[in-house]
């Protein structure tokens, strides 16, 4: 059968299909129906240690934050997964601490999910508790005025409308904040 695929482009095609299906079946399939860990929400909580991070489901006005999030596009600059890559971990970090890389149980109560479609923008799977409210708004007006040289456009409709504001900025502060993963003491309401 070989021989034939040697010199058939019929049979060649037909054992590539085969040898590619068995492959994306152990590598894409199989691993999340063995490994049931990947539906499971993170937990963090370990109270000798002083974490008690819990991934939980959004709360309405979080909810309703995402909702703008999705609406306005963000999700087409700024991903929402930190990669494997140093640079990535040193990114995302928070005052010399590397960030931890995502994993998929971060998100299994994401629907859809929001991983982003380019870094045009920073990740902002980390976010959560580095910038207070007012750091948000300002940013939101015109982010130019906290990072020269920004590209993203301003966003006063969102900075103006308090309801609006609050929930995306309610949104904005749940991500990463699950993992506990920066210095004690650190996290910002």
């Amino acid at each position: 059968m070989l021989n034939k695929a040697d010199s058939n482009a019929v049979w060649f095609i037909v054992l590539a299909l085969v040898f590619f299906a068995i492959g994306g079946l152990l590598t894409t399939v199989a691993p999340p129906l063995i490994d049931k860990s990947w539906a499971a929400p993170f937990s963090n909580s370990d109270p000798s240690k002083g974490l008690t991070g819990q991934l939980r489901p959004l709360t309405e006005l979080e909810q309703r934050g995402r909702a703008i999030y999705v609406r306005e596009g963000c999700w087409y600059c700024h991903t929402q997964q930190t990669r494997t890559l140093l640079a990535d971990t040193k990114r995302s970090g928070w005052r010399g601490v590397d960030s931890p890389v995502s994993t998929p149980d971060e998100f299994v109560y994401d629907s859809p999910h929001l991983f982003g479609t380019k870094r045009t923008g920073p990740d902002l799977s980390r976010v959560g508790g580095k910038y207070d409210t007012q750091w948000h708004r300002t940013h939101f007006r015109n982010p130019r005025d906290l990072v020269p040289g920004s590209i993203m456009p301003p966003y006063p409709w969102i900075a103006n409308n308090e309801s609006e504001f609050q929930a995306i900025v309610a949104y904005l502060q749940t991500l990463g904040r699950a993992k506990n993963w920066r210095p004690e003491n650190d996290y910002e309401k």
